[in-house]
């Protein structure tokens, strides 16, 4: 008995000392389609757990799988800029008549909420803020193996 109890008492100080706020069912996906020019053509995934793939296709500087594990900070500090932006606020779908624009979709499911947004034209700065920080974290060539 004496046994169990220091085991239940050691899986109890590691799981409540884990530095991810957020589960590994929680995720931000960010997906770069092609345009006529060289747009970067990527997809980048990471869970609440920091655990993120890359699958680069083209005009990017690491093409094909890859894969990292990202610091607590980072990812909570992502996961947070999501929840702050009310990214349930953002219309579907930002769009316009014009010709030849990569589109970027986002797609950020943290249990409660579970939304994609197609960014063609015309986007929020809010939301291209947000664009910015996953791009910096895919597009680094810092930290991945294939």
């Amino acid at each position: 008995m004496k046994n169990f109890l220091l085991f239940f008492t050691i899986l109890l100080l590691f799981t409540a000392c884990d530095p991810y706020q957020f589960d590994e069912t929680s995720f931000i996906e960010f997906k770069k389609d092609p345009c006529f020019g060289a747009c970067p053509v990527y997809n980048f995934k990471v869970n609440g757990k920091g655990s993120a793939t890359f699958h680069g296709d083209r005009n990017v500087s690491k093409t094909g799988d890859w894969t990292r594990t990202l610091s607590p900070e980072a990812t909570n500090a992502l996961f947070d800029a999501f929840e702050k932006s009310n990214f349930g606020q953002f219309q579907d779908e930002y769009t316009a008549q014009v010709t030849d624009l990569p589109t970027t979709w986002v797609t950020f499911s943290n249990g409660t909420l579970n939304k994609t947004v197609k960014d063609y034209y015309g986007a929020p700065e809010a939301l291209k803020n947000l664009e910015k920080m996953v791009e910096a974290i895919a597009e680094t060539d810092e930290g991945w193996a294939q």
